[in-house]
């Protein structure tokens, strides 16, 4: 009974491994996408979509980082989703400043994560 415990714990062991790993393969393309989305924040005329398409990701981000190991990432994502609603929620136009650096904290996490994956 014991060997047959251990062997499921090890295919789920190897199942994470994998999840883990296509999550990091996944970062160039998030990245990629939040700075296209980063330099949409700077026009006026797109900075509140820019936010709700930055909010959406971030929120997916935060979802799965927990699942994957990534604890510091997910609260950043997570900060990052808050802070959008905050400013959304907020007067007009937009103060997007904070969002940019909330940003700018979380791709740098990624990145470390992209060059140590």
């Amino acid at each position: 009974m014991q060997g047959m415990d251990a062997d499921k714990a090890a295919v789920l062991q190897a199942g994470l491994a994998r999840i883990r790993e296509r999550f990091i393969a996944s970062l160039d393309d998030r990245i990629e996408s939040f700075c296209a989305l980063s330099e949409r924040l700077e026009d006026p005329a797109t900075e509140e979509s820019a936010c709700m398409e930055i909010r959406a990701q971030a929120h997916k981000l935060h979802g799965i980082c927990g699942s994957v190991g990534q604890p510091r990432m997910g609260a950043l994502a997570a900060q990052l989703e808050q802070h959008i609603d905050t400013v959304i929620a907020g007067p007009r136009p937009l103060n997007t400043d904070f969002v940019d650096d909330l940003l700018n904290a979380l791709l740098d996490e990624m990145e470390q994560n992209v060059d140590g994956g």
